[in-house]
């Protein structure tokens, strides 16, 4: 859990940082967009690799692996930056490699925490996680905008990489044993088939995807903006910049928390579902506000939402799913998830053409009509009807 949230916290801060020097170095919101393009744009086609592949290696070893190639990369891009010699093609490189890292997220780590405990206690487990997890949306953000401010792009990835560093040796500690999968494995292309056959004949596992995809195409690239608004439009300092992105953060850690501890498993459906609405209004409030300490209130009820949403999500594809498809249903999640690329570049265009808040407020107006549709198609999670393994 703990290199979890290492690896969110660190994911957070190098965005936030990268999204203020790219708009400072150009001016231009779809560059910064475009960062955030790059990043995701990774999730489909290494998620379904990652998911598949993962279940014939040891993932603790391709875990460490992971945190290693990382901090290379952060390591470089530092010695350049201190050198003066960053360029945005540069980030766009170290974007990319971090993009593919984050993959892994969904075919690893997690399904490492899920074998790790009972069956019974996956749902509470996750969501425990995803506590840890939003507290790195909380600290990430303004660490990152202060040290942009205050120290430099430089300090950013050197941090980056003792960061990671750090992590690679937390997960080497831990004592994880592979689960025992069937002997006779079948190839890679039958793997990935079988795992689309068996989403597509469970029902609740097509809405998980569903509300997954809306999400990742219309809300989850609107985090990309709030840099944006915050400098351009709101015209306020880096630092207060990730104060405001970290705002979201800690209502997501609140509201994970919350989850964590109060709910039951049985009620992670509907949370799920409400949680993806409670992410939408607020942004698209947000995106009518022009005012700082009215943004604030609103950036930190839509995490809440972020919360709702997030922390059920990986837990609710996992008590859906028997143990020898966790990897592959997860890295359908994960492609689910990959959608968002085409989200972060439709709200790209928007904001070089109408503006970053009239860009939030088309995509806000888009994603609540697309959530409403999917809540009448597949109403089974507002329903509250149960979730497992063995229910179709």
């Amino acid at each position: 859990m703990l290199s979890g949230m290492i690896l969110g916290g660190m994911r957070q801060l190098e965005t936030l940082a990268i999204a203020i020097f790219v708009f400072q170095e150009t001016g231009n919101a779809f560059y910064v967009a475009m960062m955030f393009f790059i990043q995701r744009a990774p999730l489909i086609p290494f998620g379904l690799a990652f998911g598949v592949v993962a279940d014939r290696f040891n993932r603790k070893v391709m875990f460490i692996l992971v945190f290693g190639i990382m901090a290379v990369t952060a390591a470089v891009l530092g010695v350049l930056a201190l050198q003066d010699r960053l360029e945005i093609w540069h980030v766009v490189i170290g974007v990319f490699i971090n993009g593919v890292a984050m993959t892994t997220e969904f075919s690893l780590r997690k399904p490492m925490l899920a074998d790790s405990v009972p069956s019974s206690r996956v749902g509470r487990a996750i969501g425990l996680d995803a506590a840890l997890l939003t507290s790195s949306l909380a600290l990430g953000p303004v660490i990152g905008g202060g040290m942009l401010q205050f120290v430099g792009i430089e300090g950013v990835y050197f941090l980056g990489v003792l960061v990671y560093l750090f992590a690679a040796g937390l997960v080497y500690t831990v004592r994880y044993h592979r689960p025992k999968l069937p002997a006779n494995r079948p190839n890679f292309i039958a793997d990935f088939g079988a795992a689309l056959s068996f989403a597509r004949s469970k029902r609740v596992i097509m809405s998980i995807l569903a509300i997954t995809v809306i999400i990742d195409l219309w809300s989850t690239p609107i985090r990309s903006m709030i840099p944006v608004i915050g400098e351009d439009e709101l015209g306020v300092s880096p630092l207060l910049v990730g104060v405001l992105v970290s705002s979201q953060g800690i209502g997501s850690l609140i509201g994970a928390a919350t989850i964590a501890l109060k709910m039951a498993p049985r009620q992670f459906g509907r949370v799920y579902q409400y949680g993806a609405f409670l992410y939408l209004v607020p942004a698209l409030l947000f995106s009518l506000s022009g005012w700082y300490a009215l943004s604030l209130p609103l950036v930190f009820i839509g995490g809440m939402g972020h919360a709702a949403f997030s922390s059920t999500q990986s837990a609710l594809m996992l008590m859906a799913t028997p143990l020898e498809m966790r990897s592959r249903m997860l890295g359908l999640l994960s492609a689910g998830i990959g959608v968002g690329p085409i989200g972060i570049l439709n709200i790209g265009l928007m904001a070089s053409m109408f503006g970053a808040s009239s860009a939030v407020m088309i995509v806000s107006i888009e994603g609540l009509i697309a959530l409403g549709v999917a809540t009448l198609v597949w109403p089974m999670l507002r329903r509250g009807d149960e979730v497992s393994a063995t229910r179709a």
